[in-house]
């Protein structure tokens, strides 16, 4: 049960609360108890005080009178005398409740009240100095057989003489009853306020920790599978608050990151499903030509040409796509790209110079005519031309292409207008998705693999460019690439 309550933070905090309170208590009843007794002491040492005054006034009255002698003889010669009147007056005047011992001026005893007593004695030295300051001594607490007694040493002083000192003492059992009492009273008060302070403790910690149990639940929720599981504490501004708020954030980071991690899983997906899907027909078509020559094609000229070109061209399908893919495995994987100063200008035209089919389209260049500078892969240039123009080809085949190169703020862009039909308005937002092709070009032979634009905003991006594109049907079809320009050398 113990171990099991030092395990919980509530109890720990309120254990640690109530202990502190404990060394606070013991602190103050300590202080407590020795000023008590200071001042209980100080109290009976001014009462005796008083008695001895009163006694010495009673002496230094019989002195005046006659009926002892007086002076300095009386002192020398009847020490004995004066010793037991000393005691007799001062006994008298404390109502017999302190033992008395009259000290001649050698510092012998020279009469004790009551008689046979046997009361702890001061040291010759502290009689020494009362009676040579003529002053009180301290007060001391002393062992006795009958117990511990407070003793008090005053001068005695006849009409004007020093005749010795008085000593007083008293038992110390009426203050220790008192401190006893005392002590009994603060334990017990002590005892109850502990008590107190725990519960208090124990209620204010689980009010304290109650977010941090709210806060576990979730935790609980999340490692459970729900993802939207929030702690939704109301907006503090302690050290709870702040926990509360980072848990939250990282519940929403945790979420996010699954969906992330779904959306990829999804789209890896897809994207095997689709590549085996393209690379299954070209394969197919191989297959079947094979079969037809094994079946005798072979031996007609005519069908073996048309076999074999068939054949060629199903393989430079496949060709062309295991490249797309190839293409898109490297931008997938973030490999650092080969950069450097490139001439857009340049490295366009070259492509349009060997790429463009015959009578395919017809291409007007309004390139900037200062050269404009990129920093990006050279290779990377020139497979987002070729895709940029390829597409337009097979989409808008004889119409006018307008390519153009500009700069816009610190990036180089590469503008392809063509005059084509356009792309339709519900698959505008869709046409750089991997395997995507429109409605009106489902099949292969016209609409491709649906990875031209795909592979162009790829290796955009990943050069530190981008790409856009804008369409309406009827109004042609524009295609935006940016690229980074070189910094100017000095």
């Amino acid at each position: 049960m113990l171990h099991r309550a030092l395990a919980s933070l509530r109890w720990r905090l309120s254990l640690t609360f109530v202990a502190l309170v404990a060394v606070l208590l013991a602190a103050l009843g300590t202080y407590e108890y020795f000023t008590l007794r200071a001042s209980l002491i100080a109290n009976r040492v001014a009462t005796m005080q008083d008695d001895y005054n009163t006694a010495r006034v009673i002496i230094n009255r019989l002195a005046a009178g006659g009926t002892v002698p007086r002076g300095r003889r009386l002192c020398a010669q009847a020490p004995a005398l004066v010793g037991r009147t000393v005691a007799q007056v001062v006994a008298a005047s404390t109502g017999q409740s302190v033992e008395v011992v009259v000290y001649d001026p050698a510092l012998a005893v020279a009469a004790s009240v009551p008689g046979g007593a046997a009361p702890p004695q001061l040291e010759s030295a502290v009689l020494q100095a009362v009676q040579s300051t003529n002053r009180r001594s301290a007060a001391e607490v002393l062992s006795s057989p009958g117990g511990s007694q407070l003793v008090v040493g005053f001068p005695i002083d006849v009409a004007g003489s020093a005749c010795g000192v008085v000593q007083m003492s008293t038992s110390m059992a009426p203050i220790g009853n008192v401190l006893r009492d005392e002590l009994v009273l603060a334990g017990a008060g002590g005892g109850v306020a502990l008590i107190a302070a725990l519960l208090l403790g124990l209620v204010l910690t689980g009010r304290a920790l109650r977010p941090l149990h709210r806060l576990t639940a979730t935790a609980r929720q999340l490692a459970a599978g729900d993802l939207r599981a929030r702690s939704r504490l109301a907006p503090r501004h302690d050290e709870v608050g702040v926990l509360a708020a980072s848990f939250d954030d990282m519940a929403d980071r945790i979420e996010a990151a699954f969906a992330a991690q779904r959306e990829s899983e999804a789209q890896v997906r897809r994207f095997i499903a689709d590549a085996s899907h393209e690379l299954r027909t070209p394969v197919t078509a191989l297959k079947g030509y094979i079969d037809v020559l094994r079946r005798g094609a072979a031996h007609d000229a005519a069908a073996l040409d048309a076999s074999l070109d068939a054949m060629a061209g199903e393989a430079e399908r496949m060709r062309g796509l295991v490249l797309d893919l190839l293409t898109l495995a490297r931008i997938d994987a973030q490999r650092p790209a080969t950069v450097a100063d490139v001439d857009l200008n340049s490295a366009v035209g070259a492509v349009l110079d060997t790429g463009v089919p015959d009578g395919a389209a017809v291409v007007e260049r309004r390139f900037a005519p200062d050269p404009v500078v990129v920093r990006a892969d050279a290779a990377a240039i020139e497979t987002i031309a070729r895709n940029i123009l390829g597409n337009a080809c097979k989409y808008a085949p004889g119409a006018l292409q307008r390519w153009s190169t500009s700069v816009d703020g610190d990036r180089a862009r590469l503008d392809v207008h063509d005059d084509g039909p356009g792309i339709p308005a519900q698959d505008l937002p869709h046409v750089f998705e991997r395997f995507y092709r429109g409605e009106k070009t489902r099949s292969r032979e016209e609409g491709g693999s649906g990875l031209g634009l795909s592979i162009v905003q790829g290796l955009a991006r990943a050069n530190r460019g981008d790409a856009a594109i804008y369409s309406a049907e009827g109004a042609g079809t524009t295609v935006s690439v940016w690229l980074p320009l070189a910094m100017p050398t000095d």
